[in-house]
């Protein structure tokens, strides 16, 4: 009778504790966050057409308990001075797209949004005076990764070309 009556008194607080403990966290193990892993690491980044001489350095690490991606981009001999900038991206499970938001030393910030697309990254922003700016992100065979830049007047219909970056493993 007394086990009972001790059962019958826990019972309540048991079910309320059970009621208050947090939903389990989804983590980002799945396939979609990994999409952009090949960019993962420490890297020279060279001018493709040039490219005997870096002229940045990258570095691409997991954040976030593996749920985003941060970029350091560094290029203390750009024209124009010193060059810096960062840059988080992530896939949102939400929309089931990337996104990217990118800030540099000149004061830009610039958020983009995309997708994997034939096993390259393809991400897109807006820019100044209604033009868009498009992103490329190209896995190479040897291990380096090519950025392609290029920048759209006419609502994405034609590109023109930006930059076109080669990203090799730093030894």
């Amino acid at each position: 009778m007394k086990l009972g009556l001790l059962i019958l008194l826990l019972a309540p607080a048991a079910t309320a504790s059970a009621q208050l403990a947090p939903p389990p966290r989804p983590d980002c193990a799945a396939a979609e966050h990994r999409q952009l892993d090949f960019w993962l690491g420490e890297w020279d980044v060279f001018d493709a057409a040039l490219s005997t001489v870096p002229i940045a350095t990258s570095r691409i690490a997991r954040i976030a308990n593996g749920c985003g991606i941060v970029e350091r981009y560094e290029s203390p001999a750009a024209p124009g001075g010193p060059y810096a900038g960062t840059s988080y991206s992530a896939f949102d499970r939400k929309d089931g797209h990337w996104h990217q938001m990118y800030v540099d030393t000149n004061g830009n910030v610039n958020w983009y949004s995309g997708g994997l697309a034939d096993g390259e990254m393809v991400l897109t922003a807006p820019a100044r005076q209604g033009s868009l700016q498009r992103m490329v992100y190209r896995p190479h065979d040897d291990g380096s990764v090519e950025q392609v830049g290029t920048i759209s007047n006419d609502g994405g219909r034609n590109w023109q070309p930006g930059y076109d970056y080669l990203y090799r493993r730093r030894r």
